[in-house]
């Protein structure tokens, strides 16, 4: 069993001074977060992988650096991996990946492949593999590796980092790279119980929160959504794709119950029927 933990660097909202892009539009975290999400979903597919996540995944709370730590070594993670956004003057740009000086050959073997994955999928600057003293690389038992996917102080970069499809393309690549270097093989429940039969969320209405951590939730899976107006002039969100032999699927439903009892989900039937 390969013992998989996460961090996203630092906090939202505002909790940790200063993470945040200088016209204010981002904070790191919400891209570290984004990456840590699409990474962690993606090896969720796999077989002989447990994930832990050891930041505080709501964002409210800067989980200080050495509880995360204790965290990892308590449960005693094979490979940790901390997420982060990167900041210096405006013409910096680039993807980094560190680990600790006294790391070992398999560590930095590790690290290297998971970076070149990174940059491949990207093409984002290779700035290379480097050695830092990290703390969070410092206090881990495990093999350990802090990769910084781009500037939040680089317009471009910035750009890319507040959008879902570069957040997806960097967590992906975390994950392949991870598929790749263990060997890990694809869970055959996933292939097995496709059924091909998409599946439709109607949020009802005017759902407020509930509606906004549905719309998160399904875009960090890799869902898109549309809209039409009611009759009584509300807006009504339909969200999909959603197939009933995705390994999210029973996650998801539990999560739509909890988020508003007007949501629920349509055959493939009344969504064509929906669209006209």
């Amino acid at each position: 069993m390969l013992k998989i933990s996460w961090d996203a660097g630092h906090a939202g909202f505002g909790v940790t001074p200063g993470k945040r892009a200088l016209d204010n539009s981002m904070y790191e975290w919400d891209f570290n977060d984004g990456v840590v999400d699409y990474a962690m979903e993606a090896l969720s597919h796999y077989e002989n992988v447990e994930q832990l996540r050891v930041d505080d995944p709501s964002g409210r709370v800067d989980v200080p650096l050495s509880e995360r730590a204790n965290r990892v070594n308590q449960w005693g993670s094979h490979l940790h991996i901390s997420v982060h956004g990167n900041a210096a003057t405006p013409s910096a740009n680039g993807i980094e990946t560190f680990v600790h000086p006294s790391a070992s050959s398999l560590n930095r073997e590790i690290a290297l492949h998971i970076h070149n994955y990174v940059i491949n999928r990207t093409n984002r600057r290779n700035r290379g593999l480097k050695e830092a003293d990290f703390q969070i690389l410092r206090t881990t038992n495990a093999d350990s590796l802090l990769i910084e996917g781009g500037f939040m102080t680089n317009p471009e970069e910035l750009a890319l980092m507040k959008t879902n499809e570069y957040r997806a393309t960097v967590g992906r690549a975390i994950a392949d790279a991870i598929v790749t270097k263990f060997n890990l093989k694809r869970k055959n429940q996933v292939v097995n119980q496709l059924t091909n039969v998409i599946r439709y969320i109607d949020t009802g209405g005017y759902a407020g929160p509930a509606l906004l951590e549905m719309h998160n939730y399904l875009l960090k899976t890799g869902h898109n959504y549309d809209t039409k107006r009611g009759t009584d002039g509300s807006i009504i969100f339909l969200v999909g794709p959603f197939d009933t032999g995705m390994a999210n699927y029973q996650e998801a439903t539990v999560s739509i119950s909890k988020f508003d009892s007007n949501m629920r989900i349509l055959t493939r039937e009344q969504a064509a029927e929906w669209r006209r």
